[in-house]
C-alpha cells in the first residue's frame, strides 16, 4: 500500500526551494495509533562552509515553545502527589509577591516591581503594586509582566531607561540577555495582576519560582520529570544542549541547528560572513554577516522557562502526545485538565486576550480573529491559548474543537498544537530570525489544517 501523500509538503518545499525557510522539521500523531507521521526538508545550517541538511533529530531552539514544557513542570509540581505539596502551600493561586503569609513561595524581585502609569508630564511614571501577583497569573499572561520588544510602552520605557543609563540593547529586538531571571526581566508591570492580558516573561518567572521551592534547577526538574518519565534520548530535550555532549561527540554536537536570517529576500545563516555559492548550503546567496543571539549559546546562564529551551522535535512531540492521549506519565488526568480548561478567572483579563487575537501578526501560526458574530471565543489554559468556543461550523479555521490548545515559538517561528476532541497533536520547526514570520505562517496553518482533515474525528 503507497504512503499518504500530503500537499503541504508539497508547499514546504516549494518554501525552502525558494529561499523563504532554510529547513522545517514536522511531526504529527493522532490518538486511535493511525497517524504518526514525521518530515524534513531542507538545511540545518546555510554555513558555506559546513552547510547540514535538516533530519527529523535536529536540534532546534524553541524559543516559546519553551513554556509548554515549564507549565508541565510547575503543574508537576502543584499536583497533589507532588511532595512538596506537603511542605508549602501550593496552587495556582497561591501568591508569589507576600512576604508575610506566603514566606516559602515569596519572589523579592518579581515583588518590587511597580506598574507603568505614565502621565502626561511623565511618560514612565511608576505606580504601586496594590494586588499581589499569584501562580495562576504568570502562567496565563494575566500578571503585568510583559516583553519589551512586544508591547510599545515597554519598548520606550527601557530605550529610555538605557539612555539614562547611556547603554544599548544587545539585540535587535530590544532584549538584553542577562545570566539570571531577575536581572533578565527587571521592567515595569503593565497592569494590576488579573486586570488585562498582556503576552510575556510570566513563565520565566514560574521557573525561578519552581527554582526557589524545590531547590533544583529548572533544567534539573525537567530532565527528571520530562525526560526520564517519557523515557526520552538523553540531551533530546532541555536547556544546554552543549552541556550533553563531550566536545569529542562532533556528529552530536552537530545536531544542533544554526539560525537562518531572510536578507534582502535571501537567506543568511547567522553568526556567519555568508559568500556561498548554488552547491553550497542549498543555494541560497548569502551577503550578510548577522550576530548570532546570545540566547543560541546558554552557556552558564540560568534557565529561562519562557524561552530558553532545545529539542530533538520527536521527544517534543512525545510531549504534546502525552497530553493528548492523557496517559499520566507527566500529569495526572486531574491535573492536565488544567492544561483544556480556561484559566482566566478575571473576565478584563479574558476580554483583553481576545482583543489582542483580533490582531495575531505577532503570534506564530495560524490564529483566527474572534470577529464580531464568529462566536470564535478564546481563553488562555495553564499551557497555551485555548480555544473556549469554536464558533460557526463551516468558517475558515473551523477544524479546531473547544479545548484545541496551541501556541508557538514566536521569534524562531516553531508552534505546536493538541486538539482531544479531534485526537490529533503536531509540531511544526524552523529556525529564522524573522519573528512571527507572514511568509511561515501559511506553512503552519496548511500543515495543521490537513492533518485535522484527513486524520481528526469527524
Amino acid at each position: 500500500m503507497a504512503p499518504p501523500t500530503y500537499t503541504f509538503e508539497t508547499i514546504i518545499q516549494k518554501a525552502v526551494n525558494d529561499g523563504i525557510v532554510p529547513g522545517v522539521v514536522l511531526y504529527a500523531r493522532n490518538k486511535d495509533g493511525t497517524l504518526n507521521y514525521s518530515h524534513a526538508t531542507g538545511y540545518a545550517s546555510l554555513s558555506p562552509t559546513h552547510p547540514r541538511p535538516m533530519t527529523p533529530h535536529t536540534i532546534l531552539a524553541l524559543a516559546s515553545m519553551t513554556k509548554l514544557l515549564t507549565s508541565i513542570c510547575i503543574l508537576q509540581l502543584l499536583d497533589s502527589s507532588s511532595p512538596y505539596k506537603s511542605q508549602f502551600p501550593l496552587g495556582l493561586d497561591t501568591p508569589v509577591t507576600d512576604p508575610d503569609s506566603y514566606p516559602e513561595t515569596y519572589l523579592p524581585d518579581l515583588a518590587s516591581l511597580p506598574i507603568l502609569s505614565p502621565t502626561v508630564s511623565d511618560p514612565f511614571a511608576t505606580r504601586t503594586r496594590s494586588k499581589h501577583i499569584t501562580v495562576r497569573h504568570l502562567l496565563t499572561h494575566s500578571s503585568g509582566c510583559g516583553y519589551t520588544f512586544l508591547q510599545p510602552p515597554l519598548t520606550a520605557w527601557q530605550e529610555w531607561k538605557l539612555a539614562q543609563e547611556n547603554k544599548k540593547p544587545h539585540l535587535p529586538l530590544g532584549t538584553a540577555f542577562a545570566q539570571t531571571v531577575p536581572e533578565q526581566f527587571s521592567w515595569p508591570l503593565l497592569f494590576e495582576p488579573g486586570e488585562g492580558w498582556a503576552y510575556g516573561c510570566g513563565i520565566d518567572w514560574v521557573g525561578w519560582f519552581l527554582e526557589k521551592v524545590t531547590g533544583k534547577t529548572l533544567d534539573e526538574w525537567m530532565q527528571e520529570s520530562v525526560v526520564k518519565k517519557l523515557g526520552l534520548e538523553k540531551g533530546s530535550l532541555g536547556f544546554y544542549p552543549e552541556r550533553v555532549w563531550p566536545s569529542e561527540e562532533q556528529e552530536k554536537r552537530e545536531r544542533v541547528a544554526d539560525m537562518g536570517k531572510r536578507v534582502d529576500n535571501d537567506l543568511a545563516v547567522a553568526g556567519e560572513q555568508a559568500q556561498g555559492s548554488e552547491g553550497e548550503g542549498g543555494g541560497h546567496s548569502r551577503t550578510r554577516h548577522i550576530d548570532t543571539p546570545q540566547l543560541l549559546k546558554p552557556a552558564d546562564r540560568g534557565a529561562f522557562g519562557g524561552q530558553g529551551g532545545f529539542a530533538d522535535l520527536s521527544a517534543y512531540c512525545e510531549v504534546v502526545y502525552s497530553l493528548l492521549v492523557d496517559d499520566e506519565r507527566l500529569l495526572t488526568k486531574e491535573t492536565a485538565r488544567l492544561l483544556f480548561k480556561g484559566q482566566l478567572k478575571e473576565e478584563k483579563a479574558k476580554t483583553a486576550l481576545n482583543e489582542n487575537m483580533k490582531t495575531p501578526q505577532w503570534v506564530v501560526g495560524y490564529v483566527e480573529e474572534p470577529a464580531e458574530g464568529k462566536g470564535l471565543v478564546y481563553d488562555w489554559s495553564a499551557g497555551g491559548l485555548l480555544v473556549d468556543e469554536p464558533g460557526k461550523k463551516g468558517d475558515e479555521g473551523r477544524w479546531r474543537r473547544r479545548g484545541y490548545l496551541g501556541w508557538g515559538g514566536g521569534i524562531f517561528n516553531l508552534n505546536w498544537f493538541v486538539d482531544r476532541e479531534a485526537g490529533v497533536c503536531g509540531v511544526f520547526g524552523a529556525q529564522t530570525l524573522d519573528p512571527a514570520d507572514p511568509l511561515i505562517e501559511p506553512l503552519i496553518k496548511d500543515f495543521e489544517r490537513e492533518i485535522f482533515e484527513k486524520y481528526g474525528a469527524k
